[in-house]
């Protein structure tokens, strides 16, 4: 398992992405952090941001630039599992 793990989501389909997004999470040490780059264009951050909640992990940040944003994830000890 991984405490930090990064994934490039963008040009997915929102399903792809998603699925793609959850198989990696799983990955992630308790306590870690799984980044996650979406495409600015087709931004699913609001849509990741309520998935990560419903896991019971926390956005630990978001950096927003012209090109693309990238969302941290940090999964709690408290996470359900996938």
């Amino acid at each position: 398992m991984e405490m930090f793990k990064s994934i490039d989501i963008r040009g997915l389909s929102f399903f792809n992405a998603m699925q793609l997004a959850s198989q990696e999470f799983g990955s992630i040490k308790k306590n870690g952090i799984l980044e996650l780059i979406v495409d600015k264009k087709r931004n699913i951050t609001d849509a990741i941001s309520r998935w990560a909640k419903n896991q019971g992990c926390k956005i630990s940040d978001i950096e927003d630039d012209p090109r693309m944003v990238r969302l941290f994830i940090r999964k709690s000890s408290r996470s359900i599992k996938i």
